[in-house]
């Protein structure tokens, strides 16, 4: 699976598209300095609004939209979701890409609008307010202003990771296992959106071991309510929705050693790390 002559390798399923899989990095330092924001930016604060508005509208517009609407009142109607005070959107890509590709600048878009309506959606069903972080290391100072027209908060990387608890969406489309793994290393989120335990055991042999790379995703899909996040022209191809599912105000005996463990993982991959 791994290519040592490039950058990215490429795992084929049958009958599907071509999956991009990076190579392992070994830390959050790493993956920080090899990502660089666009040396010269072409649109302003106003440019990206303006298209930001017209792709949101056609997202909002779409089957993807309306079916994942449903989809998230069904289950916000009869489950006892957790109290969500956070949501966490990481690597969608730069709105200004540096290789001028239009294909890039339109995903970024997508799936900021995506996260956008969703926490909308959420916020309309709760009645309560949750805070908004976004991350991607390739942000210009303009894509950063312009995440602050739409109420998110710009956080520097590795930072977004440290933000994640039980009580946040992480909102991780189509990222490496590392970067998620990252994420949830403190604790497994409320929601988490993104790749599947299904899809990673395509391009990964691993066991519910938790020195394994997909022990939190056992953990997903063994105790969270998981969804089909419908397709947008391959922006979500594959990505799954992980709800958790609240039965009682407190903790349980094994709610909590979930979270003892999960941050006794964490000093683990410090410890491998340093």
């Amino acid at each position: 699976m791994t290519d040592s002559g490039g950058e990215w390798n490429q795992v084929k399923r049958k009958g599907r598209k071509l999956r991009h899989v990076s190579k392992p990095v070994a830390d959050e330092d790493a993956l920080s300095d090899s990502l660089q924001p666009n040396p010269k930016p072409e649109y302003s604060v106003d440019d990206l609004s303006k298209y930001h508005d017209n792709v949101g509208k056609k997202f909002e517009e779409s089957p993807c939209w309306e079916q994942l609407q449903k989809l998230l009142d069904v289950a916000l109607s009869s489950r006892q979701i957790p109290h969500i005070t956070t949501a966490v959107c990481l690597g969608t890509g730069p709105y200004d890409p540096a290789d001028g590709s239009s294909q890039a600048r339109r995903t970024a878009h997508v799936q900021t609008a995506a996260f956008c309506a969703i926490i909308n959606q959420i916020r309309s069903r709760t009645k309560r307010e949750i805070k908004c972080f976004i991350q991607e290391p390739r942000f210009t100072q303009t894509d950063m202003d312009f995440c602050t027209k739409l109420n998110l908060e710009v956080v520097d990387s590795p930072g977004g990771f440290g933000l994640v608890d039980e009580n946040t969406l992480l909102f991780a489309i189509h990222l490496e296992l590392e970067i998620c793994n990252l994420a949830m290393r403190k604790a497994l989120p409320a929601i988490f959106i993104g790749t599947g335990l299904e899809e990673w055991l395509r391009v990964v042999d691993d066991t519910k071991e938790r020195s394994g790379p997909l022990h939190r995703f056992f953990k997903l899909e063994g105790n969270y309510h998981k969804l089909t996040f419908p397709d947008f022209d391959y922006i979500f191809s594959s990505t799954s929705v992980y709800l958790r599912e609240d039965q009682q105000p407190t903790h349980s005996t094994s709610e909590t050693s979930s979270v003892a463990d999960d941050e006794e993982d964490g000093k683990q991959e410090d410890e491998t790390r340093g």
